[in-house]
């Protein structure tokens, strides 16, 4: 399934991210105006042994990209910069974004934060995680009086 800059479900996406960065982040309401980062392509797959976060980061120095585990939140964020040589020609076509990024991904439970792992080669960002041990409920005996 190819999707395009114009696809309306992946413009829906970006701009209920961009609301919730925006709740979490509180940014002045003149931010709105102004040209949206770029997001990375993202996939999440959830199995019953645990997730999987994939992340499309080509020509993002591994050291260029942060990963922060805040509650069931996922913050993936970083830069990617342009090209240092000068440009001679002039662009006929330019699809490649720079700059500054961020995906906040949510995820179906909170995340046992020491089994996060992240993995980056080739471009893409792999973060594996197991769901949080939830306490077991236990039945507390209630004593009377005197006991």
């Amino acid at each position: 399934m190819s999707q395009t800059p114009d696809d309306p479900f992946e413009n829906l996406q970006r701009e209920v991210e961009r609301l919730f960065r925006d709740m979490v982040y509180k940014r002045h309401p003149a931010a709105h105006f102004m040209d949206q980062p770029w997001a990375p392509a993202t996939d999440l797959l959830v199995s019953e042994k645990g997730a999987r976060v994939i992340v499309e980061l080509a020509g993002v120095p591994r050291d260029h990209v942060r990963v922060r585990l805040n509650g069931r939140i996922l913050e993936i964020s970083g830069r990617r910069h342009s090209p240092q040589e000068p440009i001679t020609a002039h662009y006929h076509q330019a699809e490649i974004y720079f700059g500054d990024f961020q995906r906040l991904i949510e995820l179906p439970w909170e995340a046992d934060e020491a089994s996060v792992k992240a993995y980056y080669r080739d471009g893409m960002l792999e973060i594996r995680m197991i769901p949080a041990r939830t306490p077991r409920a236990t039945e507390v005996p209630i004593k009377g009086p005197g006991a």
